[in-house]
């Protein structure tokens, strides 16, 4: 028999099913599968995990060699745009590897043959980098660098405190811990070619040994100096051929301005030289005339202008002798010479001269000068030029005292200096290292031969001849000779 039920239980009954089959439905979208299913995701997420450390690895290693590859353009961009500072290569060098070797500091030593010498630290502890730079460090056989000089390798200490060397209480070593707070030490040999010129070194505070990749960054970084160091010496070699070139360059030119001289003033010197004498010979010419001129003729100073004329025609002959040997064999004719003789002569055969211009003499002569190896003409016609040049120097003074000065004496041991002083203008001392070169003058009618030849006929005789200032006014040219006879020195 058929009941019927009220409509809302039924109902009810019916949401009470359904409403339990639709929450196991819910239930399993939400995340309670089965165990079979919960395994299944497992084994698929695994896989996702691993992928994702190996990704980060290699990203890992990408930074770090990008890293490296920036650090190693940034030290060569400044060993070529700072060859000669190896300062600051050196600290870019150091900066970097320490930085890239998670290290704590680093030192760059050179190597003599003998000792091991300090030359760049970075973040080295000051005592022990002032310790170090004290003394070149010759390394114990047990040490670090002991080993590695040993073995021309290189050489890594996990632990310094452990090692050998520490133990047998090294003093280097001990200093390293004790005192530069060195643990885990990487000595790496530099090498140019075959030969070690060094050792790089990094190291840290705590026990952590470097991996390999850092040993590698280490070395790269060692190599880098060798390429410093190689640079800084080719780059000192250079300086000093240049130096020796431009050496070589200034005394050829000034053998060329020499033999120009030789083959051109060769007709010049000769005038310049023979002036003189003549000039000499035609004032003494025209003296004689007056003297025989008088009433009565004064016979007296006639005589004497005409011994003059005689004493500069043989003098004008000389100039000849003395250009010849000037220009011929170095030592032709050389005898010995009293240099004090050699000024009065000359002061003497000028004397109507330096009376003309109205010029004062002053002579200190040091007695008992000992003698000197020379050519007398030549030597001769050196003083006669510069007393010229002194006369020359004063003719444009309209007041003041015409004051000539010739003074000889004892230069150190074995030379004598005669020098000779005018009161005149003076010299433009931006002149002076160019007035003994050949044509050059400051006078409207000059050849620039004078000083020239004088400075040839000095060095000649292994001597020199120089200019300087005189006070307060005027200009001084000093000669110095070597002194004594062969065998006599």
């Amino acid at each position: 028999m058929f009941v019927p039920q009220p409509r809302g239980e039924a109902v009810r009954r019916h949401s009470g099913a359904g409403g339990n089959l639709r929450r196991g439905r819910t239930a399993r979208k939400r995340g309670t599968a089965p165990k079979a299913v919960r395994r299944r995701r497992s084994s698929v997420a695994a896989p996702k995990s691993g992928q994702e450390t190996e990704l980060a690895r290699l990203t890992r290693e990408l930074n770090d060699t990008l890293e490296q590859q920036k650090a190693t353009s940034e030290v060569l961009r400044v060993i070529s745009s700072s060859p000669d500072d190896l300062e600051r290569v050196f600290a870019h060098i150091l900066a970097n590897a320490v930085r890239l070797c998670h290290a704590a500091n680093g030192a760059i030593n050179r190597w003599d043959g003998e000792n091991l010498h300090l030359i760049a630290t970075h973040k080295m502890h000051p005592a022990f980098a002032e310790l170090r730079r004290r003394a070149p460090y010759s390394p114990d056989e047990h040490s670090a660098s002991g080993r590695l000089l040993a073995t021309r390798k290189l050489v890594h200490i996990p632990d310094l405190a452990a090692d050998r060397a520490y133990s047998e209480r090294n003093p280097p070593t001990v200093a390293a811990v004790e005192l530069g707070g060195v643990r885990t030490t990487l000595a790496v040999p530099m090498w140019k070619e075959n030969e070690l010129v060094g050792s790089f070194t990094i190291g840290r505070q705590e026990v952590r040994p470097f991996t390999d990749e850092q040993i590698e960054v280490a070395q790269n970084f060692a190599a880098q100096a060798v390429i410093a160091v190689e640079n800084g010496r080719l780059l000192n070699e250079l300086r000093q051929r240049t130096e020796e070139l431009s050496h070589s360059v200034a005394e050829l030119q000034r053998e060329r301005d020499n033999k120009l001289m030789n083959l051109e003033a060769m007709a010049a010197s000769i005038g310049h030289e023979v002036r003189q004498p003549l000039a000499g010979i035609a004032s003494s010419g025209g003296a004689a005339l007056r003297f025989l001129a008088h009433v009565p003729p004064n016979l007296d100073e006639a005589r004497l202008a005409l011994n003059r004329i005689v004493k500069d025609s043989h003098r004008a002959s000389q100039v000849f002798d003395n250009i010849r040997a000037l220009f011929g064999k170095a030592d032709q004719g050389h005898e010995p010479i009293d240099v004090n003789e050699l000024a009065l002569g000359v002061l003497q055969s000028l004397r109507e001269d330096l009376k003309d211009h109205r010029v004062t003499t002053q002579v200190e002569l040091m007695a008992e000068l000992p003698f000197v190896m020379g050519h007398r003409g030549q030597l001769q016609e050196v003083f006669v030029n510069l007393v010229y040049n002194a006369i020359d120097a004063m003719s444009a003074l309209d007041d003041g005292l015409r004051l000539l000065q010739v003074r000889a004496e004892r230069h150190g041991r074995n030379a004598i200096a005669v020098a000779v002083q005018d009161s005149g203008a003076g010299i433009n001392p931006q002149k002076l290292h160019s007035m003994f070169d050949a044509f050059v003058t400051t006078k409207p009618q000059g050849l620039g031969l004078g000083l020239a030849i004088c400075r040839l006929i000095i060095e000649r005789h292994k001597g020199q001849l120089s200019a300087l200032p005189a006070e307060p006014r005027g200009s001084i040219f000093q000669v110095v000779l070597p002194a004594g006879m062969p065998g006599l020195l």
